[in-house]
């Protein structure tokens, strides 16, 4: 099974579409009232496109009929074009968030939920064919202030041969604001709710990574010892970095908590790559003490990095248990 195929209930009459694959033995579907629902695949079963092919056909001028009266596909209204975010209440607590392709572009995309620590969790990566949507998550209207932000990354296929365009970031925070007009018929999903069009004022591109061939060539020959300042006790190369943020960024004053993490975390990363890279058996992050987020995060970044022997609490007498002495193979 996979997401987007149409299924039936083994043992009951509801009948929906595979919205996400939850593990190997789980799936999401999303049944015709437009609640998504944790199912066994073992629970269900694939609806066939020429199902009705297996049983005695009606008479066409029957299956004509039935054609006719079919209700046809909404399309998207004349003059709209873009992406957009779809939000449909199912009921007085649970909406449903869509992600609307209002264009006649293949997309491939990627939905990321966003902590207050700045990290990302994927809800969906799939490919949104054009003039078509894809269901992103459900949420609590009880809980609409916390909402966490998400992250869409939108990259446009291209079937002919050409230069591809770059990778578009959208930052969607939805807010009670975008609940202050009226509800209205949405395109597509032909159902009542709020549409929020995703702007180029919410947008950035992704832009590649560029290198100096010839930089990056001298930098091989650089000497290592001058890639990170440190001083020598003892014959071993030792480092200390202060981790603080007024050592960083000495305007920090206006920064949000959750920047303020982000920025350590990424002098963290960088420091400590450069001190691979320089080959450094030793270097002291200095983080304090504080709430303990910026040491976690630190320590379990380590424990998952294959290129450090161990790492440990640094002199007490002189850092307390506010630094992190690190061994790098």
């Amino acid at each position: 099974m996979k997401v987007g195929d149409r299924v039936r209930f083994l043992h009951g009459k509801e009948e929906g579409k595979i919205t996400r694959m939850l593990d190997r033995s789980l799936v999401e579907v999303e049944i015709e009232d437009g609640f998504a629902i944790p199912v066994l695949q073992s629970e269900l079963v694939i609806i066939s496109a020429d199902e009705s092919t297996s049983f005695d056909l009606p008479d066409q001028k029957s299956v004509g009929q039935k054609t006719a009266n079919m209700p046809k596909k909404p399309n998207a209204p004349e003059g709209i074009k873009g992406y957009f975010a779809a939000i449909i209440p199912l009921n007085d607590q649970l909406s449903s968030i869509y992600l609307l392709n209002l264009t006649d572009n293949d997309l491939l995309v990627m939905a990321n939920e966003i902590n207050s620590r700045n990290e990302e969790k994927t809800l969906i990566a799939e490919k949104l064919f054009g003039q078509s949507y894809l269901k992103i998550t459900e949420r609590n209207f009880d809980h609409i202030n916390t909402w966490p932000p998400l992250s869409i990354t939108i990259l446009a296929e291209t079937a002919k041969w050409a230069i591809p365009g770059r990778p578009e970031k959208i930052t969607l925070n939805i807010k009670p604001k975008h609940f202050q007009k009226e509800m209205q018929q949405v395109a597509l999903l032909n159902k009542k709710g709020y549409l929020v069009p995703l702007s180029q004022s919410q947008s950035s591109h992704i832009t590649p990574l560029s290198l100096d061939a010839d930089k990056l060539k001298n930098s091989f020959f650089e000497d290592k010892e001058e890639k990170l300042n440190h001083t020598t006790k003892g014959g071993a190369a030792e480092a200390e970095v202060d981790l603080h943020i007024e050592a960083i960024d000495p305007n920090y004053e206006k920064l949000p908590k959750d920047e303020i993490l982000r920025i350590q975390l990424s002098t963290f990363e960088n420091k400590l790559d450069q001190a691979i890279v320089a080959g450094l058996e030793e270097i002291v992050f200095i983080h304090g003490v504080g709430n303990g987020i910026l040491k976690n995060n630190i320590h379990k970044i380590l424990s998952e990095s294959t290129a450090i022997k161990f790492f440990k609490d640094a002199k007490k007498e002189k850092f307390g248990y506010g630094a992190t002495h690190v061994k790098i193979k």
